[in-house]
This record gives structure tokens, C-alpha cells and sequence, in this order.
């Protein structure tokens, strides 16, 4: 949650990110030196809890899971044209959102999907009704079994003054439809622009047994508020503050009452 006694600064330009022309790609490997054996085994561990983690872009790693998170969040910023420099200008509001998700061929078959969403900040929506979504969303399997993910283009939020409305999805009229499936296969490494519907259908599972992946959220502009910091069992600071804006619009939290500033 927000703090009570803390505005909270929202970067508009996070709305305005440049996004990839190819909605999804997928690799063989993922994007990281860590082995199979110890990734798996820590995600597994991570898997226990329902938290995700913050990791910010320029931390030191201390562990398999933050290493394997930054290199994540580097490779795709690489791809996309971010240099370190850049990234570095940005600050506190660039980084990865770390979290595990594990589904054993035991449960039911409803409980080893997820529902269709939108990746976002969770409890910015919660507590000021906006939507922020990451750069880009990307998951790495660790097992040969589970439900598939599907990532559809559209639709997709409509675009409002202070970011897209969440209870407005639409078609676009004039382009064609696209639907992307991936079946989880040991170390297979998908990513896809942040912003697109998406979910795991257990229906759809061909192969049962245990679904195991660590997801990685690459973000900049926005630090998710509400994230602890991985490793470290803190709470993450309830400001996110980017460069000095040069104008700024104000608004109140519907829920709090709590003043935002909108940096345009």
C-alpha cells in the first residue's frame, strides 16, 4: 500500500515507452550464464511465497535469482536500443520485477492456469485507479509440462489523459487479430511487449505435470510501489521520482485522497 503521508510521482512518459515492433519472440536459452540446476532449484524456493521483488537495473547481485533477473532486464534493454547510459539516467525507475510460479500436476485443472490479465502495477491501481504497465514481460520455463501461455494482440486499453482506462479494452477495427502460444519446454525463454492480454488456460495443457517459470517484468520510467526489495525482506519506498519534469499536472487519489503528480 501507498503510504499515508507520502505523495506519490508517476513519470507520464512511462505511457509514451517505445514498444516492440514484434509483439512476441521467443529464444532456446534464456538471457543468462546462471545454470539450470540452480535457477531451477531457486525458483522452486521462490515459488513457496506469492511476492514479486524488485531488483534495480545497477544493483549488485548477491544471489542466483538477482543475477539472473538482471540479466534478463539488460538483454532486453540492449534489444530495444537502451544504453546504459540512459538507464542509468533513469535512475530509481529502472529495474526488474521478479516472481515464481509453480503448478504441480496434482492441482486441478482450473488452478494450474491463470486467468487473462494485463501485467501492471497492482497496487498503484488499487490505491489511484491508474494503469502502468512494464516494458516488457517475459517468462523462462524450467519444466516440460503445464498449461501453455497465450498472448493475444489485442485487445488492448484504451489510451486516456492519465494513462489507459482499465475498463475500456477495444478492438481495433482495421488490423488483424493474433494469437501466440507457447507450450512450456525446459529453458525456453519468451518475452512480449508489456502491455498485451494474456494468460495460462489449463484447458489447453497437452502434457501434465509440474509448470515451473520465473518471471521477470522489465520496467523503466516506473518502480512498482508496494515491492520488496529481493533478498532483503524491506519494504520499497513509497515515492517514485524521476528526473525534474518540466510541467506536471495534479490529481487525487479517488481511494486515499492522496495528491499525484502527473510529470508530462
Amino acid at each position: 500500500h501507498l503510504d499515508s503521508e507520502s505523495d506519490l510521482e508517476i513519470d507520464a512518459r512511462v505511457w509514451r515507452v517505445r514498444r516492440s515492433k514484434t509483439l512476441v519472440q521467443a529464444w532456446n536459452g534464456p538471457p543468462s550464464t546462471m545454470r539450470h540446476k540452480d535457477l531451477y532449484a531457486a525458483a522452486k524456493a521462490l515459488s513457496q511465497g506469492s511476492c514479486s521483488y524488485w531488483i534495480p537495473a545497477f544493483a549488485k547481485p548477491s544471489s542466483v535469482l538477482q543475477r539472473f533477473a538482471l540479466d534478463v532486464f539488460h538483454f532486453h534493454c540492449r534489444r530495444l536500443g537502451w544504453s546504459s547510459r540512459q538507464l542509468k539516467a533513469l535512475g530509481a525507475v529502472a529495474g526488474a520485477e521478479l516472481w515464481a510460479q509453480r503448478r504441480s500436476g496434482r492441482e486441478t485443472r482450473e488452478r494450474r492456469g491463470m486467468n487473462w490479465h494485463f501485467d501492471k502495477d497492482e497496487d498503484l491501481l488499487d490505491e489511484c485507479d491508474l494503469v502502468v504497465y512494464p516494458l516488457i514481460g517475459t517468462a523462462t520455463y524450467f519444466t516440460d509440462a503445464g498449461a501453455p501461455l497465450m498472448i493475444f494482440n489485442q485487445p488492448t486499453l484504451e489510451m486516456g489523459q492519465d494513462g489507459p482506462k482499465r475498463d475500456e479494452p477495444r478492438l481495433r477495427r482495421n488490423d488483424a487479430g493474433a494469437i501466440f502460444v507457447a507450450f512450456p519446454r525446459r529453458n525456453l525463454h519468451v518475452a512480449f511487449n508489456g502491455d498485451l492480454l494474456h494468460g495460462v488456460p489449463g484447458s489447453l495443457e497437452e502434457v501434465p505435470g509440474e509448470r515451473l517459470a520465473l518471471l521477470v517484468n522489465v520496467w523503466v520510467h516506473h518502480r512498482p510501489v508496494g515491492l520488496k526489495s529481493l533478498g532483503t525482506g524491506k519494504g520499497t519506498a513509497p515515492t517514485c521520482k524521476a528526473g525534474p519534469p518540466m510541467r506536471f499536472r495534479k490529481r487525487k487519489c479517488p481511494d486515499t485522497g492522496k495528491e499525484l503528480k502527473l510529470h508530462l
